[in-house]
This record gives structure tokens, C-alpha cells and sequence, in this order.
């Protein structure tokens, strides 16, 4: 059974996800409008892996006595100049969840939440590798640049990296 604490706090993190969620799907808007249409594909898939995350900590909550729920969100609009605004903005995105999974993680240790506290486990090992990724995708971005020519490059890259994912994924599944 979790504790009020527990429940009240995996809520709570199911916000941060749907919120992760929704401010991906405006940056893959931002993109499209910009006919980076391979960066934007990269935004979809990360919504979908946010709201995935949200999905499993939903039903985690219900299954083992609570109550999950979404309240209302806060609007994910957001001003950005380039392409450079947009990474460090998704890293202070993924930094955010971070820092609230591993409270959560710490919560459900000091609770003695030990089941809880192990399926965490996967959500803080995903986070620490995400922010590595966006890390790496900023250091990209400042090394070619972000003008028109490099956009054309980065778009293409990031496409054939989705592509390339979506294959795998295929591949798994067979």
C-alpha cells in the first residue's frame, strides 16, 4: 500500500510528464513552422515517450491504491529565437523532470517504499541518459551552427536518426 506521501507525489510527477509531453508537441510546432520537419519528428517521439512515462506511472498509482489524476496544465508556449533557444530550453525541460524523479525516488526510500522505489529505478537511468543526449544534440547545434544552411543539415540529420530509430523499433517487435 503507498503511503499519502508517496501517492500525492507520483501525482505529482504525473503532471511533470504530461507537461514534458505538451511542451514537446510545441516545439515539434515551432519546427514544423519552420519546415524542420525531422527536428519536429524528433519533438513527437520525445511527447510520446513523455507521455508513455506519464502512462506508466498512472497506472502504477491506480494498481496499487491510488487515485491518479491530471489537473489542468499550464500553457507550454514559449518565445524562442533559434534552433540553439530551443535545446537549452528541452535541456532545462528534462533537468526539471530529473531533479522531481529523484526526489520522488528518494521520497519512496525514506518511505521504505522498496517496490516503488525499484520501479523508479528505470525513469532516473532514462532521465540521466536524456539529459547526456540533449548535452550532446546542444554541442552539435553550437558546432555547425544554426544558420539556414546548417538548419538544411541538422534536419536532415535528425531525420534519418528518427528513421533510424523507427526501423529498430520495427525490428524489435518482429
Amino acid at each position: 500500500m503507498l503511503s499519502n506521501k508517496v501517492k500525492n507525489a507520483l501525482n505529482e510527477q504525473i503532471q511533470k510528464e504530461a507537461y514534458a509531453s505538451n511542451a514537446y508537441l510545441t516545439l515539434a510546432t515551432w519546427c514544423e513552422e519552420k519546415n524542420l520537419d525531422g527536428i519536429a519528428e524528433y519533438f513527437y517521439n520525445a511527447s510520446n515517450d513523455e507521455r508513455e512515462h506519464m502512462l506508466e506511472i498512472y497506472k502504477y498509482l491506480n494498481t496499487y491504491g491510488g487515485s491518479a489524476h491530471i489537473k489542468p496544465m499550464k500553457d507550454t508556449s514559449v518565445k524562442l529565437k533559434n534552433l540553439l533557444d530551443v535545446f537549452q530550453y528541452v535541456f532545462d525541460l528534462e533537468h526539471e523532470v530529473t531533479v522531481a524523479i529523484n526526489k520522488l525516488a528518494k521520497l519512496t526510500y525514506e518511505e521504505n517504499d522498496f517496490a516503488t522505489f525499484k520501479f523508479l529505478e528505470a525513469f532516473v537511468l532514462e532521465q540521466q541518459q536524456s539529459e547526456k543526449g540533449v548535452n550532446e544534440l546542444i554541442d552539435m547545434i553550437k558546432r555547425v551552427g544554426y544558420d539556414d544552411k546548417s538548419l538544411f543539415y541538422l534536419n536532415k540529420t535528425f531525420k534519418k536518426n528518427e528513421e533510424k530509430k523507427a526501423q529498430g523499433a520495427e525490428a524489435g517487435k518482429e
